[in-house]
């Protein structure tokens, strides 16, 4: 009999204990988090990829240099005619030919137009870096406050149900008004409702960031760390030095510089190239000719009228225009960010004082409830006192998380606008 008892036990515990394993959250820390971004996030991988590409292309840009044609050709020709037996006819070439820009600043301009396209895909990997931080960090903020919410609405729900049923006896025993009774069962299943909406935000914040760190499954995580309010050293007066650091200038300075390349390139049109060429070659009927070909030579080219009579003109009077909207732009942008910075370090002080205040507001609220309670109990206060106070007390708790976010975000969102990127 015991067998028969204890064996089917040992089989649901074998069965429960390996989901219970597997149901279990994974703890996550903020640099954990990073981790798993900077390997699996796919716009940052995409930004990744660009700078190997233009690096590629960049690279590549020099064989303008270095243009070396090596080339191996068979052919096979069948002929006759009327007095003419058909025969077949075998040709085998083998040739390397170059032409070496001597004099060509046009090229020249090409390549270091490669370089600055090169050079902007690693500034805008570094913008992307950035902005991802802060969407990252928002969601990892998002989901320590959607536990400790979760907490604070368990705790709620334990207390309002403790309410009730103590309100429920004093009822029935005729100590408590029936419409007291009702209020107090209805604060505790709005208590139990409001605790399964943190559940359900609770996962919301998970997939949040997953989704961030570039993960498509969703799995059970927990953030690990300590909600509390952050702190920030910034200096206004060394704004402008930071400003030349920031990923987003440094990619619009890029842009800047490759329109200036536009405009020399234009200019170029109508500058003389001198090239070198030289050649040399074996062709034959056989595998390994023996007839060679050689050649050299230098070509000096004047343009004198290129593409029109009015085309040069236009064409660099766009071009100039086009630097000078560039730079004005670039101009703007650092205008901008200056002001949102210093902007946003005031609302992040705003927000952090904010936070910091409300702490002993909290515990003043918690302390005022405890003494509710008592003076409730001596019949000192009525049910209607003590639930406001009760209510007051929730308020608190739930600003202050909310409080505390708000100071981290403005952080985050101040970091960004500064260029910290995750590897920072």
């Amino acid at each position: 009999m015991m067998k028969k008892i204890i064996l089917p036990l040992l089989l649901v515990m074998s069965a429960i204990i390996p989901l219970a394993a597997q149901e279990a959250p994974l703890e996550l820390s903020w640099d954990d988090c990073v981790r798993e971004a900077l390997a699996g996030n796919p716009a940052l991988k995409a930004k990744k990829l660009a700078i190997d590409q233009s690096r590629y292309l960049y690279l590549s840009s020099y064989n303008s240099f270095l243009p070396i044609n090596i080339s191996h050709s068979v052919s096979l020709s069948r002929s006759g005619g009327s007095d003419i037996s058909p025969s077949n006819k075998w040709d085998l070439g083998f040739s390397v030919s170059a032409i070496e820009p001597l004099f060509d600043l046009k090229t020249i301009s090409a390549i270091k137009s490669s370089k600055i396209s090169y050079e902007k895909a690693a500034a805008d990997y570094r913008d992307e870096s950035a902005s991802l931080r802060q969407t990252l960090y928002s969601a990892f903020v998002g989901l320590l406050v959607a536990q400790e919410k979760v907490r604070v609405q368990t705790k709620i729900t334990a207390m309002r149900k403790e309410n009730a049923a103590l309100i429920k006896l004093k009822y029935d025993s005729g100590m408590e008004s029936r419409g007291n009774m009702m209020y107090a069962s209805a604060l505790a299943e709005l208590a139990r409702s409001d605790a399964q909406k943190a559940e359900r935000s609770l996962n919301m914040a998970r997939r949040n960031l997953l989704g961030n760190m570039g993960s498509s499954e969703y799995r059970p995580v927990i953030a690990k760390a300590e909600l509390q309010s952050p702190e920030y050293d910034f200096k206004a007066e060394d704004i402008r030095a930071a400003l030349e650091n920031i990923p987003q200038v440094i990619s619009f300075e890029k842009s800047v510089e490759s329109t200036k390349q536009r405009l020399l390139s234009t200019k170029y049109d109508m500058f003389p190239t001198l090239n070198a060429s030289q050649s040399i070659g074996w062709s034959g009927p056989s595998e390994f000719p023996s007839k060679r070909n050689w050649s050299m030579g230098l070509n000096l080219n004047l343009p004198l009228l290129v593409n029109g009579i009015t085309s040069y003109s236009n064409n660099t009077s766009a071009a100039k225009v086009a630097l000078k909207s560039a730079e004005e732009s670039l101009r703007g942008l650092k205008v901008s960010l200056e002001n949102g910075i210093i902007s946003a370090y005031d609302d992040f002080l705003n927000a952090r004082d904010t936070a910091a205040s409300n702490v002993n507001v909290v515990k003043a609220n918690e302390e005022r409830y405890k003494e509710s309670q008592i003076q409730y109990m001596a019949g000192k206060i009525s049910f209607i006192d003590l639930a406001n106070v009760e209510q007051g007390m929730v308020d608190n708790q739930l600003n202050q998380l909310q409080f505390l976010q708000n100071a981290n975000t403005k952080k985050i969102a101040l970091e960004n606008l500064l260029g910290v990127g995750l590897e920072n």
